[in-house]
């Protein structure tokens, strides 16, 4: 599985490349490189193959971030042609399954999200690392996807995840529940972005689902599911976000509006 999600990624990335698009999300997949030293390149293709490794997009000291299976996460700052360990977290027990870079409020510094494969959430600032906040060690018992996203009208970002198949809005500035959905979605991949051109974000699952951001209502329910991998990118200029799905062996293109595969 952990092969195949990263043949899809490298696959995903360069089909973006090819058509001259970006990635959408705030994320530090979504960033540019800026200094294009080849070992920072190949470090931050590493971020892009990999849940848990990011790097801080736009940083002076070019930090990278990674999670062990011994559930530590590591910030290395890159000096003098080489990386060293800037700061390392307390242990999360269990192993790291995924490291974020993210915004949680616009125009805010960037912070760091880990959680582990208990569904132990942790966020860490990224200015002295101290901690902003963490869930209750009990609360989740698994988080199978996570990703932020401005999904209304406030300055903050929310956190949207994924637990036990069931999908949680949380904002991203107090950490309160601001909804979970009844439905039991399942999953293990999460894209957010206007896939209409109706200037609202919409929730996208990999078991093909399609829900409104705003109203968390489900838009579409695909007959058949958007693969183990997703991106979204504008790859035909129309001012809407196609989504590009698959894994190891195939990829697709999907026109979500139309909901149907596009270019068939």
């Amino acid at each position: 599985m952990k092969a195949a999600r990263i043949a899809s990624h490298a696959a995903f990335l360069f089909l973006v490349v090819l058509v001259g698009s970006s990635l959408y999300a705030d994320t530090a997949q979504a960033q540019p490189r800026g200094d294009q030293h080849p070992g920072l390149d190949r470090v931050r293709r590493l971020a892009l193959r990999f849940n848990t490794f990011a790097f801080v997009p736009n940083d002076p000291k070019q930090r990278v971030a990674y999670g062990t299976d011994r559930g530590i996460v590591y910030v290395l700052e890159y000096d003098n042609g080489y990386y060293r360990k800037a700061w390392s977290s307390p242990s999360m027990v269990t192993r790291v399954q995924e490291v974020q870079i993210v915004r949680l409020k616009r125009g805010d510094p960037f912070a760091l999200v880990a959680y582990n494969t208990r569904g132990f959430l942790h966020v860490y600032s990224l200015d002295g690392y101290s901690p902003i906040w963490e869930s209750p060690e009990t609360q989740f018992e698994s988080i199978e996807a996570l990703t932020t996203a401005q999904l209304d009208s406030d300055p903050q970002f929310e956190i949207v995840f994924l637990s036990r198949g069931r999908l949680y809005i949380y904002d991203g500035a107090y950490f309160h529940e601001e909804w979970r959905s009844d439905q039991i979605f399942g999953g293990t991949d999460i894209v957010v972005g206007d896939v209409d051109g109706d200037d609202e974000a919409e929730i996208i699952l990999n078991t093909g689902f399609v829900l409104d951001g705003l109203t968390r209502t489900l838009e579409w329910e695909s007959v058949e599911e958007f693969g183990n991998v997703m991106e979204l990118a504008d790859i035909d200029g129309d001012r809407k976000l196609e989504l590009i799905g698959g894994n190891a062996k195939a990829t697709k293109i999907w026109d979500i509006d139309m909901r149907r595969e596009k270019w068939e």
